[in-house]
């Protein structure tokens, strides 16, 4: 859980500072036209999250055809305005990995939003 762990403060400074570049190393092409799109969406809009406490939990992990795909909750706080109380979050991240692919790179395939 602790690459897991790293893998989610690492794409949430990656979305607030807007890098595409980054992003699109560690998710699908679905979902990184999901998060290029908020981030065009917001546009100029500045955004600092800072993760407070963080658990990560794994779900399920399954196999199906090449890809090792497996669920994973986070949950926890954040604070994304500078001096606000930190908010409680709750989510699943699905991620996948070809067995085929040498770099044995997780990528974000979705996330659900739990509370």
């Amino acid at each position: 859980t602790r690459q897991a762990e790293m893998a989610f403060v690492r794409l949430q400074a990656a979305n607030d500072a807007g890098d595409l570049n980054d992003i699109r190393e560690y998710t699908t092409p679905e979902m990184f036209a999901e998060i290029s799109m908020q981030i065009r969406e917001r546009g100029d809009a500045e955004q600092q999250t800072e993760v407070v406490s963080l658990n990560a939990q794994i779900l399920e992990v399954v196999r199906e055809d090449h890809y090792t795909i497996a669920s994973v909750r986070f949950s926890g706080l954040v604070r994304e305005e500078a001096n606000a109380n930190p908010e409680p979050f709750d989510e699943v991240w699905h991620v996948r990995r070809d067995e085929n692919d040498r770099s044995g790179t997780w990528l974000i395939s979705g996330i659900q939003q739990l509370s």
